[in-house]
């Protein structure tokens, strides 16, 4: 601090004049006015930085948040579309199934039209649905393209060809150009399909009668383009780049009742980037129309590996994707459901109508016992064994799926074929309902005649594959007497005759079937349970089962006898294994019988 120091001087009575001075102590370094500025300032720092990640912290909690609740809304969304397609389908498959029955039965002109109008209307409905569903899965990174070699100029000629009797009937000039006879390119055939009938639709939609509609394709050393060219209203330029948003519509002079959804242009420019091509649109240079331009590159360098497939894996058409299939004639179908009615189909829906309307259609065929759940027809399916269960995916105590897990993994029902009918068509879903072991997979709205065709390819395939191997006495010669022609029928054959031979011998094994046909272990494994739903060990315990409750049915041996004879070497577990399949012991089993022949 400052201090002030005065002092005079006294000798006898003199005083001498006062004299002051001023001492000034300087304080420590560390308390001094520019240290305690500094601290003042590191203080005020230390606030403002505490204050900045307090609020940065909020921030990112709160982005965290909003992004918590995007991705919920998001799931609720896809969920809410999920439930809508459901609720919708289901209803509709009580629309387009008995009005295509309407359409093949009624020959009254006018009322034909009407059904066509109908159909075609509920269609519409139904193709909305899709697109909104592919949108959803595009923006989940659940659309997974399968891209394979194909040649675009004769996939668009098999489009433009579609679209012939649609330009006819709107007396619209439908033309198709190619400055190539044949363009490989590399395309995922079923969504770019999409993509060109979204743009021709959408060209029909908005030229008028009497205008033209022009497809192109062209190429260079890179690229692939497809042009779409029409004569009506175009688009207005501060509109045209909105044109691609979702739900964005255009107004129309030329068709106002149809206008659409504001979906198709987005559902399509999305799927022509996931081909990673690009599309543009620009009015026609004489004011009349717009031309839409779909680029995609040539070759397959751009694509990822699990993009692409084979072109086998592309043309296949297996007993899963019925819907594709053309549809039987009557005079066929007639044919084959004759002495059919024998067969005992259980038809298990949530639905009363849908489950009403099954019944009714198919008792024509089969005998139907219809259930509302998994868990009221399982004890029914486990007992009786049906021929064909078909069954909804989504219902309540116990789903389609779990239904069918329990069929398949019991050994007295694996053999059941299992339909299921869903109003989920999302390949995932496909996947889930197959890796259970459903046999064919059919969405709503199905076709009642592929329907039926899918019940009669599926017991006619069981018939040929599991009854042909029954084990029988006879099956020996049974085997030797049908021409085999599959590689699959012939494994079946030699191991047949392994197990013909050694139907007595209690030490055969699956070891000495692969050793006598010539593969290994693991191959006979897999393969017996692809072609029988069994493995090789079941396989051969099944048969000598059946074996035994045939010698027990006629008769001519006692338990034990039957028990050797089938190779069985200890009488406990041969009871106990026959209890589990046929539901009694040997000894009743041999009781029921009897008392049948006397009566």
């Amino acid at each position: 601090g400052t201090y002030r120091f005065r002092v005079k001087a006294i000798i006898s009575d003199t005083e001498s004049e006062i004299k002051e001075f001023t001492v000034k102590i300087h304080p420590v370094w560390y308390l001094s006015t520019w240290a305690r500025l500094l601290y003042f300032l590191l203080l005020a720092l230390g606030a403002y930085l505490y204050l900045t990640y307090r609020r940065r912290q909020e921030q990112a909690h709160l982005r965290l948040q909003e992004h918590i609740h995007a991705e919920e809304m998001s799931e609720a969304k896809l969920r809410f579309f999920m439930n809508i397609s459901h609720e919708i389908r289901t209803p509709m498959t009580l629309i387009l199934t008995p009005i295509m029955s309407l359409i093949k039965e009624d020959t009254d002109p006018h009322r034909h039209g009407v059904y066509k109008t109908v159909q075609r209307n509920a269609e519409r409905i139904l193709h909305l649905i899709n697109q909104m569903m592919d949108l959803r899965k595009i923006e989940k990174g659940q659309m997974m393209m399968r891209m394979s070699e194909t040649d675009f100029v004769s996939f668009v000629q098999d489009l433009y060809s579609l679209f012939e009797v649609q330009a006819r009937s709107k007396n619209i000039q439908l033309s198709y150009v190619h400055d190539t006879d044949r363009l490989p390119v590399w395309i995922d055939r079923k969504n770019f399909d999409k993509v060109v009938v979204n743009l021709l639709s959408n060209a029909f939609k908005f030229t008028p009668p009497g205008g033209k509609v022009e497809i192109r394709v062209e190429h260079n050393e890179k690229e692939a383009k497809l042009f779409i060219k029409d004569t009506g209203e175009g688009i207005p330029a501060d509109k045209m780049e909105k044109i691609f948003e979702r739900f964005y519509q255009t107004t129309s002079t030329v068709n106002d009742m149809n206008i659409g959804t504001g979906i198709g242009l987005d559902l399509t420019r999305s799927l022509v980037e996931l081909h990673h091509g690009n599309i543009s649109v620009k009015n026609n240079t004489d004011g009349k129309g717009c031309e839409f331009t779909v680029t995609i590159p040539l070759g397959n360098s751009h694509l990822k590996p699990e993009e692409m497939i084979m072109e086998s894996q592309q043309d296949e058409e297996t007993l899963h994707e019925l819907e594709s299939i053309m549809e039987p004639q009557d005079t066929e179908l007639e044919a084959m459901l004759q002495n059919r009615k024998d067969l005992f189909v259980v038809v298990v829906e949530d639905d009363n109508e849908i489950a009403e309307y099954l019944r009714t259609e198919l008792e024509r065929d089969y005998t139907v016992r219809t259930f509302t759940n998994g868990k009221e027809a399982l004890p029914v399916i486990l007992t009786q064994v049906p021929d064909v269960v078909i069954s909804d995916v989504m219902m309540p105590e116990m789903d389609g799926n779990t239904l069918c897990s329990r069929i398949k993994a019991n050994v007295n029902t694996n053999h059941v074929p299992v339909v299921l009918l869903t109003a989920k068509n999302r390949d995932e879903d496909r996947l889930q309902g197959l890796e259970t072991g459903a046999d064919a997979y059919l969405v709503k709205p199905f076709n009642m005649e592929i329907l039926r065709r899918t019940i009669i390819n599926l017991t006619e395939a069981r018939k040929v594959m599991r009854f042909k191997y029954t084990g029988n006495e006879s099956q020996e010669n049974m085997v030797e007497d049908v021409k085999m022609k599959s590689p699959d029928e012939k494994l079946l054959e030699r191991v047949m005759n392994v197990i013909n031979k050694n139907i007595n011998n209690s030490d055969l094994s699956v070891d000495m079937i692969a050793d006598e046909v010539g593969i290994s272990r693991v191959h006979l494994h897999r393969k017996m349970k692809e072609l029988t739903n069994q493995t090789p060990h079941d396989f051969i315990r099944n048969l000598r089962l059946k074996q035994a409750a045939n010698l027990l049915a006629n008769q001519h041996q006692n338990v034990t006898e039957v028990m050797y004879a089938c190779g069985f070497s200890n009488a406990a577990s041969f009871s106990t294994i026959f209890k589990k399949f046929y539901g009694m012991s040997p000894r009743d089993y041999m009781k029921e019988h009897s008392e049948m022949k006397e009566d």
